[in-house]
């Protein structure tokens, strides 16, 4: 009989914990009617749909764009999608344990202590100034009351970074490596089906090929409030927040969690558990944390190939 020997590793994904209680940065108050020369789009405000349709042209290197590396306090994530509440704001998303002292603690996020509201000493790569966090599910939901332990608590792990007025000149919707997103993926996915993933961990060396992944769902989490997917490469410290992509180049959801077992007939078995976009964007919006309009910049063409 074959025998295999097993490794297992869970982590969240940043590479180090940002912190709450040390910072050379003074908080300010957010403000969505920060002022820009060029403002990307004219949002009409509203909910009825689910992604703004906006002009852009062809993406660049050089660009803020979905899958920018992001640091704040010591920690280093990759951004997912870029949304917008109105002409003169854009926020690009992370993964809210991107900002917390206790990401790999094992402190529940219902108790954690996280870098304020109005932390303006976010890093975006190709910003010429820092962003400001706006937004963090792990702050909300403790301000909600949410049980720790609960399904929101566990599943729950999305952040938004305002980027600087001086920056909005320079923004675009299109991930590196895939393109899109086309629309926002709502309601639930089924196990089963494809999913693309992108992170742009320092330590993929700037390798496409390590950088892009593809998988599928494993498992549907938390009642819908995240997915577990595996991939055909590992994602690793700093590919946290990344955006990931269903089948046809919806925005699905932001890696959270990785999960990477050595063993079997493959010998490699790699899943991580990603959080639900559409529920977290809907949690923000209900509870009042972010501007009732905010929607998803989309690009409407999408390569499965990450050949972009």
């Amino acid at each position: 009989m074959t025998r295999w020997v097993i490794f297992v590793f869970v982590a969240l994904l940043a590479a180090c914990g940002g912190s709450s209680s040390s910072s050379n940065s003074t908080p300010t108050n957010s403000d969505n009617s920060a002022g820009t020369n060029n403002p990307p789009q004219e949002n009409g405000g509203g909910t009825s749909s689910p992604e703004t349709p906006v002009s852009f042209g062809v993406p660049t290197g050089s660009q803020i764009r979905p899958g920018m590396e992001i640091s704040a306090d010591g920690s280093g994530c990759t951004g997912n999608f870029l949304f917008s509440p109105n002409a003169q704001t854009v926020y690009i998303g992370v993964a809210a344990h991107c900002f917390s002292i206790d990401t790999n603690d094992g402190v529940d996020p219902c108790e954690t202590n996280n870098l304020p509201i109005g932390f303006n000493q976010v890093i975006i790569e190709n910003a010429t100034q820092p962003g400001e966090l706006v937004y963090s599910s792990w702050r909300a939901m403790q301000e909600q009351g949410e049980t720790p332990g609960s399904d929101a608590c566990v599943y729950n792990d999305f952040a938004l970074v305002k980027v600087h007025s001086d920056d909005l000149a320079n923004i675009h919707p299109a991930s590196f490596a895939f393109g899109g997103p086309v629309s926002l993926f709502t309601g639930l996915a089924s196990v089963g089906d494809n999913v693309f993933a992108y992170g742009r961990s320092p330590f993929h060396f700037g390798l496409r090929n390590l950088e892009a992944k593809s998988g599928t769902i494993t498992a549907v989490l938390g009642g819908g409030w995240a997915y577990e997917i595996r991939t055909d490469k590992a994602s690793i410290p700093g590919d946290s927040g990344g955006p990931i992509f269903g089948p046809t180049g919806q925005a699905l959801a932001v890696t959270s969690v990785l999960s990477v077992g050595l063993g079997g007939p493959t010998l490699l078995n790699v899943s991580n558990g990603v959080a639900n976009v559409d529920r977290a964007l809907k949690y923000a919006i209900d509870g009042g944390f972010i501007n009732a309009s905010t929607k998803l910049l989309v690009w409407p063409d999408f390569y499965p190939s990450a050949n972009f």
